[in-house]
């Protein structure tokens, strides 16, 4: 006699011992959204069905997802899709996952363009570390006459990035170019209004520390800050000034217990003043801010009105 079919319910609870099993911190969660991308259909929507039966084919699908997540895979390189700054970005394993936290970086970006001296609609701004071109798809996105430039080491983040912004529109305003840091710009002579950037910060000491989904399986070269984890930001601080304009900004996200390392090492370049240390909505350090503008009259957290 041939079995019933499992339904919904009874696989989701299947999943959710599963996963709990193998450590996963939200098991429910996970396990209805990898049913609901193998079944194609909205998580919200699992909920009307959970008397439904799968049919073989749905089954073998979600437990080969479901053996992936066993795995640590990040389930966001398994469905492919992660959100930020309230769009979707197709992400894998050749790109690090956007992050809720780096939502400030934009925020503070966005502040200080509208706050500052600068008040230009048509600043030159450059990404550098793009990634999966999160940060700057959403600022093209929300200063559609800006210019903007993206920079990044490895040709297959770019390709990532290169999609997402067709995705959203915003491909012909977004100079993507591969290299290291500032050398794919360092011969076009643009002084740029603003520098943004999410580089690596993990000190190598703290790689075993992190989280399996995280060292495991995102890129190496996104997370890998050097020893102590400042080797990108002293790069940043040291080569940044030569393409940033006279009243630009030097916008970065930081690693949490980094702000004030990175704000003295601002301090000590000649032609950059520290301006400000800004936390996420946790009350960590997420974001530094040099510039080369006196700062005596503008307010020190670009977040004040």
């Amino acid at each position: 006699m041939r079995s019933p079919r499992p339904s919904i319910a009874s696989v989701l609870t299947e999943a959710e011992t599963v996963l709990t099993a193998h450590g996963i911190i939200t098991p429910r969660l996970e396990a209805e959204v990898l049913l609901a991308h193998a079944l194609d259909t909205e998580r919200s929507r699992l909920v009307a069905r959970l008397r439904d039966a799968l049919t073989r084919e749905e089954l073998e699908v979600f437990r080969g997802l479901l053996q992936r997540r066993t795995q640590h895979e990040p389930l966001q390189y398994i469905t492919g899709v992660q959100e930020f700054w309230s769009l979707a970005f197709k992400v894998d394993a050749r790109v690090l996952i956007p992050r809720p936290e780096t939502e400030v970086v934009v925020e503070t970006v966005l502040r200080l363009l509208s706050q500052s001296a600068i008040r230009n609609p048509q600043s030159a701004i450059l990404d550098v570390g793009a990634g999966s071109g999160c940060i700057a798809i959403a600022l093209a996105k929300e200063l559609p006459q800006a210019e903007v430039w993206a920079t990044d080491i490895s040709a297959e983040a770019l390709t990532v990035a290169g999609e997402n912004a067709r995705a959203h529109g915003v491909a012909e305003r977004i100079h993507f170019l591969q290299g290291d840091v500032f050398t794919p710009v360092a011969d076009r002579r643009i002084s740029f209004d603003l520098i943004v950037s999410n580089p690596p910060y993990v000190a190598r000491s703290d790689f075993a520390t992190l989280q399996l989904e995280v060292r495991d399986w995102e890129p190496r070269g996104a997370l890998d800050g050097g020893p102590d984890g400042l080797d990108f930001y002293r790069r940043l601080l040291t080569e940044g000034p030569a393409h940033l304009r006279v009243g630009g900004w030097l916008v970065m996200e930081v690693g949490h217990g980094q702000g004030s390392a990175i704000m003295r090492l601002a301090q000590e370049q000649d032609d950059l003043t520290a301006y400000a240390c800004i936390a996420d909505y946790a009350g960590r350090e997420r974001v530094t801010v040099a510039s080369k503008v006196e700062t005596s009259k503008l307010p020190r957290d670009p977040r004040e009105k």
